[in-house]
């Protein structure tokens, strides 16, 4: 995560690290996570990141971390600039010119409250929506994921009631495998989708 330079670039977006020491980056952070729909999106229960402060220490703490363990994990999502701006030799002086519009992350816990596929996830700011962003980062992250880490098996864990979710693990090419209860987020019922070619049985993954 602490490669300012790192950006996987797909069509109209670049995916590429949260920098701490950014405060645009945490000020997006709180914007997003703040949002209704995120909001709804994680249950209905406010988050905690409220400040700037807040944002600053999760990236820094629990983000920084999960990309040391494993490789991967939160990642912002932002508008490509014009063409011309795209010349600049320094990405973050490219990434400051843009639009940051989300987030899309492989996520995997530590045991015993995780499983061994990691699970793809996406937030997208309100106005931003329903214009193909969402599978468009989602597209490019596990791309990126499986030619440079070998990432093969990916877990979309879901509210079923998210049609939008729904949506793009559909057009992603996931199957659906049921509700299941989800040990990852303290045992509520979720939906499961799994990429295509992935074990019909469950517990290889660990539920």
């Amino acid at each position: 995560m602490s490669d300012p330079e790192f950006h996987i670039t797909t069509q109209r977006l670049y995916i590429s690290n949260f920098q701490p020491s950014i405060p645009a980056h945490s000020d997006f952070l709180v914007t997003l996570y703040n949002t209704p729909e995120f909001i709804a999106s994680i249950g209905g229960k406010p988050t905690s990141i409220t400040t700037r402060a807040a944002a600053e220490s999760l990236l820094s703490g629990r983000f920084r971390a999960e990309h040391a363990r494993n490789g991967y994990g939160t990642f912002l999502v932002s508008l490509r600039p014009a063409a011309e701006a795209e010349q600049t030799p320094s990405f973050q002086k490219r990434l400051a010119a843009c639009k940051h519009i989300g987030t899309v992350s492989l996520m995997r816990g530590e045991p015993p409250n995780a499983y061994t596929a990691p699970d793809l996830g996406f937030a997208i700011l309100p106005e931003e929506m329903r214009k193909g962003y969402a599978r468009e980062g989602a597209e490019g992250l596990l791309l990126w994921a499986e030619k440079e880490l070998g990432v093969r098996e990916v877990l979309g864990l879901f509210d079923p009631a998210n049609e939008g979710s729904k949506g793009v693990f559909r057009s992603l090419g996931f199957e659906d495998r049921g509700l299941q209860k989800l040990k990852v987020f303290g045992g509520i019922e979720g939906a499961v989708w799994v990429q295509k070619g992935m074990s019909a049985d469950l517990s290889v993954y660990g539920f």
